[in-house]
C-alpha cells in the first residue's frame, strides 16, 4: 500500500512525489546528514516554492530529484517518484531520458551553466539531440519560436549570438528557453533571480508566471527571497537543516504561519517592516552542525519559545488541512499552547537595541566625501582601430556628472539596476578606477588623480566592502591573517596582531575559533563579517559597501546590517551603501541617490524618496519590489525592456526608451539636474508630482 503523504491530493494529481528522503555527505569532519526524512508531494500544473536559509537542504532536493548529486552524497534511505518511477533506483540510461526531456532546470548562475563558446542556436539545437527525426531548420524554428516566447527581441538575429553578447537578464531569458524547449512535465528552478536587480526579477517572475498558465507546466523553485515566492507559489514548503519544518498553501503560510521558524523567518523581511529602523529583526545563532546528531527539535537552540520537550522529544507532526502541516511541540500533544500562534502584530524575534538617537546627529557643516561632477571613462577601442574606422568616439561615459555628499556618521544609499554605474563609481572615489573629470573630496582635500604615494595614507580612512565575500579574501590565508593585513600594507609596527585579531573579531562578532580557518570554510554570513572586520581594521572614516546582502538569508542580513549601524553609531562611520535591494536600503539609509546609465536621476532624504519619487525609473524601481504577500501580488511589470549599452547611449534622457511618459523633449534632449524646495535633486523634464 502506498504511503499517506498527508496531503489530502489524489494521486492523479501528484506529478512528483518526495517520501521520507534522507542523504547524507561523507566529509573529512564525519557525515553530514544534509536531508533527514523529507517529504512532500507536487500537485501537477502548481507552482511549488521550496524556502529556508542556506544550509538548509533546498538545493540538495533539487540534486538528488535529476540524480545529480556530488560523489560523496549517498541517500541512506527514501523514495522520490515521479509519475510511476522510482527516479532514486533509475539507472544512468533511464536518468538521461528524463532529464532535460521531462524533468529541465533553471539554474541560479546563467553564466556558468551556458557554455560560452556556442551560440545559442548550437546550445539549444544540441538540447534536441534525442529527436533524430526533426531537421535542423525545425530544431532551429522552435528554437527562435522559444527565445520569442520568452520575450527576447529579435531573436532570428540573436540566436546567433553568444552568452557574453546577452545582459544578466536576457542569459536567464535564454536559460528559461533552453529549459522549456523540449516541452518538460516538470521545470526545476534554483533561485532563478538571484543575479538580478529588482526590475530584472519582476519580468522573469511575470515571464514564469505567464509560461507557467500558458503551457500547464509544473514548477519546484528554491528561492530563500520570500517575495519572490509570495508572488510566484501556489504550495510553499519551508526547510530547516535538512528538515522539512512546515508546509501548505501559500496564503496559509504568508498569512498564518504555525511553526516558529516560518514565523521568525518572516518577520525578518524587510519588505514586511512597515516603520523604518535602523535595527532590523534576526533569528539569534546559525543552522546547527549537522555532523552530530541531535534529538528533539532541531530549531529548539534559535527557537524564541523553546521548552524542556523540544529539547529531547522530536515534535509532533500537525495537519491543519489536507494540505497544511507543521511540527511543532506548540501545536499538539502535552506542550501544546492555545494561545499559539499569537496576532500576526505581535513580534515573536528580537530586534538589535536601537541606537541612541544622538548618535545620528550629523554637524550640518561637516562634510567627508564630496563628489562633484565627477566622469568616468573607459576606452571601447585603441587609438589605431578607431583611426582605420573613422570613429571620432573612442570612449563611453560609465559615470557622468554626478555629484554626492556623504557626512560622518550619515549613510548614503547608491541604487540602481546592474550596468547603471553604481560599483565604478564607488572604485573611483578610492582611485582604483581613475576619473576623467570632476572633483572628489575627502575631508576637503582633493583627491581624484592623486598619486598613489600621496593618496596610501588616506587609504587608512576609507574601506571598501566587495560584492563578493569570499571572492574578495585570498584562498590561502586564513581569517587572522586576512584581518590584520592591512596593519602590514602600511607598514604599521608596534601592534600586537594576535590581539588585534581578537579585538576585531569581537568587534563583528565572529567566534575566536574562526580565525583559524579559511574563506572556504566560512558561510556567506560569516564571509561577509571578515570583510566588515577588515574593512574596520585601521578605524576608516569612510566605508565604501558594495552590495553588503548580495546572497544573504533575511535574518543574516539583518546582523550585518545591525553590526554596520552599531559601529557607525560607535565610531561616526560615514557610509556609501551600493545595492539594488530597496527593502533593505529604505530601513539604513538617511540619504539615497538614483543612479541610471551612469547619471543620479533622483536624490534626496530616503523617506521622501519612497514615499514620493518624482523621477519615472525611482517610482518603477519602489512599485517593482516583489512583495511578501500573496494577496498583494502584482498584475503588470513596472518597467519593462534592459538598460541600454553605453556604446548607444539615447541623445536625450538616458531613461526615455523605457518611460511610460516620455515625450519628443525627452528623446532630444538630456534634462539637467533640478533642486527643489524641499532639497531634493532630479533630472527628469516631466517630474511626477
Amino acid at each position: 500500500m502506498a504511503k499517506d503523504t498527508g496531503t489530502g491530493a489524489g494521486a492523479g494529481e501528484i506529478l512528483l512525489d518526495i517520501r521520507d528522503l534522507s542523504l547524507d555527505f561523507r566529509t573529512p569532519r564525519g557525515r553530514v546528514k544534509a536531508l533527514r526524512n523529507v517529504s512532500f508531494p507536487v500537485r501537477k500544473n502548481r507552482v511549488i516554492g521550496i524556502v529556508g536559509e542556506s544550509g538548509s537542504g533546498k538545493s540538495t532536493i533539487l540534486w538528488s530529484i535529476l540524480g545529480l548529486l556530488a560523489k560523496n552524497a549517498e541517500v541512506t534511505g527514501g523514495e522520490i517518484r515521479f509519475e510511476d518511477r522510482d527516479l532514486l533506483h533509475a539507472s544512468e540510461p533511464q536518468l538521461r531520458a528524463v532529464r532535460g526531456e521531462e524533468i529541465s532546470v533553471v539554474f541560479q548562475d546563467p553564466m556558468t551553466s551556458q557554455i560560452p563558446v556556442l551560440t545559442y542556436a548550437r546550445q539549444m539545437r544540441d538540447i534536441l539531440y534525442r529527436r533524430p527525426n526533426v531537421s535542423v531548420a525545425e530544431k532551429r524554428r522552435m528554437a527562435v519560436e522559444m527565445l520569442a516566447k520568452v520575450g527576447i527581441p529579435d531573436p532570428e538575429k540573436r540566436i546567433d549570438q553568444y552568452p557574453h553578447h546577452f545582459s544578466g537578464g536576457m542569459r536567464q531569458r535564454a536559460g528559461i528557453a533552453m529549459a522549456l524547449l523540449t516541452g518538460p512535465k516538470l521545470l526545476l528552478a534554483d533561485e532563478p533571480t538571484t543575479a538580478l536587480d529588482v526590475t530584472m526579477e519582476a519580468q522573469i517572475i511575470h515571464l514564469l508566471q505567464d509560461l507557467q498558465k500558458e503551457l500547464d507546466a509544473t514548477v519546484v523553485l528554491v528561492s530563500h527571497n520570500l517575495g519572490l515566492i509570495a508572488e510566484l507559489c501556489d504550495d510553499v514548503v519551508v526547510m530547516y537543516a535538512g528538515e522539512v519544518v512546515e508546509a501548505g498553501e501559500v496564503r496559509e503560510i504568508f498569512h498564518s504561519p504555525q511553526h516558529p521558524y516560518t514565523r521568525a523567518l518572516l518577520e525578518c523581511d524587510p519588505a514586511r517592516i512597515d516603520d523604518v529602523s535602523r535595527k532590523l529583526p534576526v533569528i539569534p545563532g546559525d543552522i546547527p552542525d549537522l555532523t552530530k546528531p541531535r534529538a528533539g527539535c532541531i530549531f529548539a537552540p534559535r527557537c524564541q519559545r523553546v521548552q524542556e520537550i523540544c529539547r529531547t522529544e522530536k515534535p509532533p507532526r500537525v495537519a491543519r488541512s489536507p494540505v497544511n502541516m507543521a511540527r511543532c511541540h506548540l501545536l499538539a500533544g502535552p506542550a501544546h499552547d492555545p494561545d499559539w500562534p499569537p496576532d500576526p502584530s505581535v513580534i515573536t524575534v528580537g530586534r538589535g537595541v536601537e541606537a541612541d538617537a544622538t548618535t545620528h546627529k550629523v554637524p550640518a557643516e561637516q562634510t567627508l566625501l564630496e563628489v562633484s561632477d565627477l566622469n568616468v571613462q573607459f576606452e571601447t577601442v585603441g587609438r589605431i582601430s578607431a583611426w582605420l574606422k573613422g570613429l571620432e568616439t573612442r570612449h563611453v561615459d560609465a559615470v557622468l556628472d554626478v555629484s554626492l555628499t556623504v557626512r560622518p556618521g550619515e549613510t548614503v544609499g547608491l541604487v540602481g539596476e546592474s550596468g547603471s554605474g553604481k560599483t565604478t563609481l564607488g572604485r573611483s572615489v578610492l582611485n582604483l578606477v581613475a576619473g576623467q573629470a570632476g572633483s572628489v573630496r575627502f575631508e576637503g582635500q582633493e583627491i581624484r588623480a592623486m598619486p598613489e604615494a600621496r593618496f596610501k595614507p588616506l587609504r587608512r580612512d576609507m574601506a571598501m566592502m566587495f560584492q563578493d565575500p569570499v571572492g574578495s579574501l585570498s584562498p590561502r590565508k586564513s581569517v587572522r591573517a586576512l584581518i590584520t593585513e592591512p596593519f602590514l600594507i602600511h607598514g604599521i609596527t608596534g601592534v600586537d596582531l594576535d590581539a588585534e585579531a581578537e579585538r576585531l573579531a569581537d568587534m563583528v562578532r565572529l567566534p575566536k575559533p574562526f580565525l583559524s580557518r579559511y574563506p572556504h570554510e566560512l558561510s556567506g554570513g560569516q564571509a561577509r563579517r571578515v570583510g566588515v572586520a577588515r574593512a574596520l581594521a585601521l578605524n576608516p572614516k569612510l566605508i565604501i559597501a558594495d552590495e553588503p546582502t548580495a546572497g544573504l538569508d533575511v535574518s543574516v542580513q539583518g546582523e550585518i546590517l545591525n553590526l554596520m549601524a552599531d559601529l557607525q553609531a560607535e565610531h561616526g562611520l560615514g557610509y556609501l551603501i551600493i545595492t539594488h535591494n530597496l527593502p533593505v536600503v529604505r530601513h539604513i539609509a538617511d540619504r539615497l541617490a538614483i543612479m541610471y546609465l551612469g547619471r543620479i536621476v533622483e536624490e534626496g532624504r530616503t523617506d521622501a524618496v519612497f514615499a514620493h519619487p518624482v523621477h519615472p525609473y525611482t517610482r518603477a524601481l519602489v512599485e517593482g519590489v516583489p512583495q511578501p504577500d500573496p494577496d498583494r501580488r502584482r498584475v503588470h511589470v513596472s518597467i519593462s525592456g534592459e538598460v541600454p549599452s553605453l556604446l548607444n547611449r539615447p541623445k536625450g534622457c538616458d531613461f526615455a526608451g523605457r518611460c511610460p511618459i516620455a515625450q519628443d523633449r525627452c528623446r532630444a534632449e538630456k534634462p539637467a539636474h533640478v533642486t527643489m524646495p524641499d532639497g531634493r535633486r532630479h533630472a527628469c523634464h516631466f517630474p511626477l508630482t
